[in-house]
């Protein structure tokens, strides 16, 4: 059995647990938000620089931009060089990346093997637009790179909410009931990340993820004291 082929059925397996998980990460995300805000507060320059930067790409949105040539042009880049990243690391070769779909069931990027869940869903987890403009502000002062963040991260999230709105084959395959569960919640945890790591860089990142990781084990020890102490009258 070729190895992609095995690694795609591998991958498969998980697609609905990982979608259960993402609904029961919810707390976590908003727990770890919920902490961090007290901390973005003691910088507020660069919380309003990423705010700022979602203002200026929700703005633009209203406009005729979003429908030019340039804008479409750049999604659909960012939307193939994730399936490209995530199907080179899978070790599914990339053998062709074509202009349009030629069946509704079918990606632009044309990988050995029939791909999996992953592979399909990338272009609306990953944040590529965040890492790219924020590589682009390696040089600017860091409240430019806050912004810069802001735009990325805004310009992620409506492309993901219109091509959910649109329907993709990617979408499709995947199922309506998978991506109900898993984007929304998946995104979050990825928005609070980014936003974490716009206001306090990778300390803010770390302790993003250290309170996401946390809450589950607080939340089982305060319960395991609380019946441990427990004693009915």
């Amino acid at each position: 059995m070729p190895i992609t082929k095995r690694i795609d059925q591998a991958v498969e397996w998980t697609k609905w647990p990982a979608a259960v998980l993402a609904v029961a990460s919810l707390p976590c995300s908003l727990y770890a938000m919920a902490l961090g805000c007290w901390s973005y507060l003691s910088s507020p320059i660069y919380l309003v620089s990423f705010f700022a930067g979602i203002g200026v790409v929700w703005f633009a949105s209203r406009t005729n931009l979003r429908k030019s040539a340039i804008t479409k042009t750049a999604f659909r880049w960012m939307h193939d060089a994730s399936q490209y990243a995530i199907a080179t690391l899978m070790l599914h070769p990339v053998i062709a990346i074509r202009k349009e779909q030629r069946s509704p069931g079918e990606s632009r990027v044309r990988w050995l093997g029939k791909g999996n869940w992953v592979m399909l869903v990338a272009p609306y987890l990953i944040p590529l637009s965040a890492i790219l403009f924020w590589l682009l502000g390696l040089l600017l002062i860091s409240p430019l790179r806050s912004f810069l963040l802001g735009v990325g991260l805004a310009v992620h999230l409506l492309y993901v909410l219109h091509q959910w709105t649109y329907g993709t084959p990617e979408l499709t395959r995947l199922g309506s009931r998978f991506c109900w569960m898993f984007l929304p919640a998946a995104n979050l945890t990825m928005a609070g990340l980014v936003i974490a790591f716009a206001v306090e860089g990778f300390s803010g990142a770390s302790d993003y993820l250290v309170h996401w990781i946390y809450l589950p084990s607080d939340a089982w020890s305060a319960l395991r004291d609380h019946f441990a102490n427990y004693s009915p009258k």
